[in-house]
């Protein structure tokens, strides 16, 4: 089982691809320093990127480090699908996004009428922490709940298999990914435990990716 961003590469190698989230805020200066930033991987992994993102400093932070192509707009806005059709894309790639959206429902609708308005088989990319990770469970179990600040939702499979579904999205498939949580003993220990339950069910990996069509 692969890492989320060597996942996420992977499905986007060789593409033409909407980066929708491309500005990482609020860790877009420490992620460009480090090289971590997902936006300059898939720069050099796909055919072509657009970035996509509604945070201008983030977007100029980007250009100036990366060059490239970018778009300060909201992707469900319907005056972004101009500049979409335009750009010919295989991919919507929206990588760790909809958890931050306080509107998921709004979001994939959007992004789903966009899809139509584009055509040409365009396929939606969404990864999202798995509310039903092995992690989770520990933390459970002693008696902690652990999430990111800025997550307002968390979603297991089903959940998110129904809400795309709602959104007129149709599933192609999921696949289940790990998240490297630091090098203490215990998040080692944390790891190794995970990533065992994961081997025997991949549902209790940390996340989750699913891959969409917009329904005809």
């Amino acid at each position: 089982m692969e890492e989320r961003d060597a996942l996420l590469l992977r499905l986007c190698a060789g593409r033409r691809v909407v980066h929708v989230g491309c500005a990482d805020h609020p860790l877009t200066d420490e992620r460009l320093r480090d090289g971590s930033i997902l936006h300059a991987r898939l720069m050099k992994d796909a055919a072509e990127v657009l970035g996509v993102d509604v945070d201008r400093a983030g977007i100029e932070k980007l250009r100036t480090a990366l060059g490239g192509q970018y778009l300060l707009q909201d992707l469900t806005d319907a005056r972004a699908a101009d500049a979409i059709a335009e750009f010919r894309p295989d991919v919507i790639l929206a990588g760790d996004v909809i958890e931050h959206v306080r509107d998921a429902a709004s979001f994939l609708r959007g992004i789903s009428r966009l899809m139509r308005e584009v055509g040409g088989g365009v396929e939606l990319i969404l990864s999202t922490p798995n509310g039903l990770g092995a992690k989770t469970l520990l933390n459970t179990l002693a008696g902690v709940e652990k999430i990111h600040p800025d997550h307002v939702y968390v979603f297991t499979p089903a959940s998110l298999t129904r809400l795309v579904q709602d959104c007129g999205l149709s599933p192609q498939g999921f696949t289940f990914y790990h998240v490297n949580s630091g090098d203490g003993v215990q998040a080692r220990v944390q790891r190794a435990i995970c990533r065992a339950a994961a081997r025997l069910r991949p549902a209790f990996a940390a996340g989750q990716v699913l891959v969409c069509r917009a329904v005809a």
